[in-house]
């Protein structure tokens, strides 16, 4: 049997075991309201970011990159992988170092990029890279080049990414019911809505100038490169503008849905319908009439 000085020692043991617990338990749940207090309901806790350049919509391959087109997110530090662009804290930014997204101004997407994802230097194609050119070239198109100058390339104001119509101009010659030599001239939209790969050799203008220009560089189907070929032995190739405006009207390249032509007459009416070369405009009666020793031929 216990002692009455054991029971005793057993029970004070147990009271300040009790008495530490209750405390312990109290002091918790004065701590918790504490950081309920400091901290506003609701709010979320704080998860350190970094700030990651990302697309600001889906740009599909093939796509021109402009500045506009990206932007900075918040991004988990536990995310970042390299090649991700970052950027640096705020403060501690070069007044020299360029802009990171005037890097990717002219670069072409080589791989999709859906909006929010990071822009990564492997997903497109600079300038001057192995392979530029193809992948600025939708599926199914080919990539011609046609000679302009200042005149028929609107004086250096089309860039690479614009759309323009090609115009061929031709000179006809031949004879007149009197067996006269004369020449005519036809100018006829050939293809509608042709997007501008190139300018010279380049795929982006440096200065933002306009250039005259050579040789422009287009985007054509195989049956529009072979007519562009055929095109520039018959007679002059010029370029006219399109607004950059897109609308379905416009969502096929290709010849004008209305065909289009204009003729030197529609111009200076005094000419005279060239549709009617080789053909006699008068086959009425003809008379010969006979003064002295010479004839003249009058026709009715």
């Amino acid at each position: 049997m216990m002692s009455v000085r054991n029971i005793i020692f057993l029970i004070s043991a147990l009271s300040i075991a009790g008495g530490t617990a209750l405390y312990v338990k109290n002091w918790v749940g004065v701590e918790r309201a504490r950081a309920r207090t400091l901290q506003p309901a609701g709010q979320p806790t704080a998860i350190a970011a970094t700030m990651v350049l990302v697309a600001k919509k889906t740009m599909a391959a093939g796509t021109f990159v402009k500045p506009d087109q990206l932007q900075w997110k918040p991004w988990p530090e536990d995310g970042v992988i390299e090649g991700y662009i970052v950027r640096p804290p705020s403060g501690s930014e070069d007044k020299d170092s360029p802009d990171p997204k005037a890097a990717f101004d002219g670069a072409v997407v080589r791989i999709e990029l859906a909006a929010g994802q990071p822009v990564t230097p492997d997903r497109v194609v600079h300038p001057g890279e192995r392979g530029f050119l193809a992948a600025v070239l939708e599926p199914g198109y080919r990539a011609v080049s046609v000679p302009v100058n200042a005149t028929t390339g609107i004086a250096g104001f089309i860039f690479p990414g614009d759309w323009v119509d090609v115009l061929l101009t031709m000179r006809v010659k031949s004879d007149d019911e009197d067996g006269n030599a004369e020449t005519r001239y036809f100018s006829q939209t050939m293809h509608a809505d042709i997007r501008v790969l190139a300018i010279d050799q380049s795929v982006e203008n440096v200065d933002g100038k306009p250039s005259p220009a050579k040789t422009a560089t287009l985007q054509v189907t195989p049956k529009q490169a072979e007519q562009v070929a055929i095109a520039l032995t018959m007679g002059d190739l010029s370029l006219s503008l399109r607004s950059l405006a897109r609308d379905d009207e416009r969502s096929m390249p290709g010849k004008p849905k209305q065909r289009s032509y204009t003729l030197d007459m529609d111009v200076y009416h005094m000419l005279g319908d060239p549709r009617l070369f080789g053909k006699s405009k008068g086959k009425g009666p003809q008379v010969f009439v006979l003064r002295g020793d010479k004839a003249e031929k009058a026709k009715f």
